[in-house]
């Protein structure tokens, strides 16, 4: 049965991609390979610059999703007293698939999937494909390292359950009002990242980077489906507050967003006879940079023109 539901989802993501696949022209394997890491990694360097060239727009908006959190944060004990009593009842209990200890709770076992459909994108030289992959593991990566080497580092929110792992006959108990407001600056480990939300900041990050970077018609709202079922199955799991998820839904989408728009820039403006690589501005003042050429392989940071 889990064979069969990784499948579906391989099976799934192939259908996502190849709906907007577009055809590139002729190139060999190695320039396409290292074309699709050059833009990652630019993409990547651009998400973690980006905080330091936001506008006022920007901060603004950023200062508006926290007044979010904050908002809702007094229902966070009541919510997660309600996912105690109710764990294992009817809709929450139907997320078990994507709950912890859940097939799809980590997508790593599809990994082999994702591989073997970017050697498809390869061979047939279907640019959506390849982004579709690289994209999403550009706009994740940056997403997840920024969380857990900056954000979970300096705030340390405490979890609804703190334990990772359970002992034997252990028995939850909802959360006490005010649970929601402790806080510890350093965070000392897992029971200290629940802010903001990982798991539906990561499913949020992708599928936005999706959305905005394809055409996918009626598999838009499925991936909105999927985001809300996500979320709710880790406040399910104890594992973050209803502020929390608020916070990581928006702050993933912020980066899937943009990760889509750097990607759809660079298709707007090629230039004939130079691969994306070398010829793709970058707009955040620099970037991770990798290209070949006669002299070989090179890699280094480039500074835009």
């Amino acid at each position: 049965m889990a064979w069969f539901k990784i499948r579906s989802l391989h099976a799934l993501l192939v259908g996502l991609l190849l709906l907007n696949a577009e055809e590139v022209p002729a190139q060999n394997v190695g320039r396409m390979v290292i074309e699709d890491v050059a833009n990652a990694a630019r993409d990547f360097g651009a998400i973690w610059v980006a905080p330091f060239r936001g506008t006022s727009k920007d901060y603004l908006i950023a200062g508006g999703v926290l007044a979010a959190g904050a908002a809702v944060s007094p229902f966070d004990d009541n919510v997660d007293r309600w996912m105690v009593a109710n764990e294992d009842r009817g809709f929450l209990d139907a997320l078990s698939p994507i709950r912890r200890g859940g097939d799809f709770y980590s997508l790593n076992k599809a990994a082999p999937y994702v591989g073997g459909l970017y050697i498809v994108g390869l061979a047939t030289k279907h640019r959506g494909i390849r982004d579709g992959i690289f994209g999403c593991a550009a706009a994740y990566t940056a997403n997840t390292t920024m969380r857990h080497q900056v954000i979970y580092r300096v705030i340390g929110r405490n979890r609804p359950d703190t334990l990772r792992d359970h002992p034997e006959g252990y028995v939850p108990v909802g959360a006490a009002p005010g649970d929601q407001y402790v806080f510890r600056i350093p965070a000392q480990g897992y029971g200290d990242h629940s802010f903001p939300g990982g798991h539906v900041a990561t499913m949020t990050t992708c599928a936005a980077f999706l959305s905005h970077r394809f055409e996918l018609g009626l598999a838009e709202p499925a991936l909105g489906v999927l985001v809300a079922a996500m979320g709710i199955g880790r406040m399910a799991d104890r594992g973050h507050w209803l502020s929390d998820q608020v916070v990581g839904v928006a702050f993933g989408y912020a980066v899937g967003k943009e990760v889509a728009r750097r990607q759809k820039r660079r298709l707007a403006r090629p230039k004939p006879g130079v691969p994306s690589t070398e010829s793709a501005e970058s707009d955040v003042g620099g970037a991770p940079f990798i290209g070949a050429d006669e002299n070989g392989t090179r890699f280094g940071w480039q500074q835009p023109f």
